[in-house]
């Protein structure tokens, strides 16, 4: 069977696994759940992820879903690529970081990402200006806490490139889109700048452009 990737390109989420597979040089099959036409509610999408998202993978009959839980999972395939530390506090120095991506940074991102970006390409209504004023509060006070980080090292955690950069820098894909205010943030900008340099980045960026987006 092989690995393949549920994916929707445009949606930062599913960017994250493709843009990790990609970078790591791992050998899958693209599979487009397509958002437009509500594809992640079909039933057969929902017997891989009752919640009704994207992305999944399914490698060999084994199905996981929770997108850092997949780049963890990808980066278990490529040991060599130093993705995931092999000392155990190395381990958990980047693995806090997927907890920090889920419960902190992705949320602040999100909502910039619904009100510009989703609400415009799905028709949903006008952005609301009261959520926007929000996710600035929010993404503030977590820019910082990446800001900081990323003042003493080159990558998140360290000076080599591993998931957590491949978890939180996905966002960073509807950035100009979404309209992130990055603009007080230099280390996260020279940051990004690395991160949107790599090929395996332009490449996953290639998979955006979708008739579907």
């Amino acid at each position: 069977m092989g690995l393949k990737l549920y994916t929707f390109p445009p949606s930062p989420r599913s960017f994250k696994v493709l843009w990790a597979a990609n970078q790591l040089g791992i050998d899958y099959e693209f599979e487009l759940v397509d958002f437009s036409k509500q594809a992640q509610k079909a039933p057969e999408f929902l017997a891989l992820n009752p919640n009704g998202r994207a992305p999944v993978l399914e490698h060999d009959g084994y199905v996981l879903w929770e997108s850092n839980a997949i780049v963890e999972y990808l980066a278990s395939l490529k040991p060599q690529s130093g993705a995931m530390p092999s000392d155990v506090r190395a381990q958990n120095a980047v693995r806090k970081w997927l907890y920090w991506d889920s419960a902190h940074w992705d949320p602040a991102c999100a909502i910039f990402a619904f009100e510009r970006v989703v609400k415009p390409l799905f028709g949903l209504g006008e952005t609301n200006e009261a959520e926007i004023a929000r996710g600035m509060q929010l993404f503030q006070n977590v820019g910082a806490v990446l800001e900081g980080e990323l003042k003493k090292h080159r990558y998140v955690a360290g000076e080599t490139l591993t998931v957590a950069d491949l978890a939180i820098g996905s966002a960073l894909s509807i950035a100009e889109r979404a309209r992130f205010p990055t603009e007080s943030f230099r280390n996260i900008l020279r940051w990004q700048a690395d991160l949107t340099s790599l090929p395996s980045w332009k490449k996953t960026v290639a998979m955006q452009q979708m008739p579907s987006a």
